[in-house]
């Protein structure tokens, strides 16, 4: 006997690998998470050293690791 869920998701259902639409809300996921945490990060360390140029360098980090690890999940193939 087999579960109906399982069925569903295993032949590209909700939740299944052939959602484009999924994939889509993954992408900007990645994206607005790698700019927000190392953007913070950088914004932080700003705030603590007192500089200006690190919110920038945290943001720029943050961009290309995101973009980095969309490409690893999504562009390889």
């Amino acid at each position: 006997m087999t579960d109906k869920s399982e069925n569903k998701n295993s032949q590209g259902g909700r939740f299944g690998a052939g959602n484009e639409e999924g994939a889509a809300w993954s992408i900007f996921g990645y994206l607005i998470a790698g700019l927000v945490i190392w953007g913070g990060i950088g914004l932080g360390l700003d705030h603590w050293m007192g500089t200006h140029f690190l919110s920038l360098v945290g943001l720029l980090l943050g961009a290309g690791s995101s973009l980095y690890l969309v490409w690893l999940r999504f562009g390889r193939r």
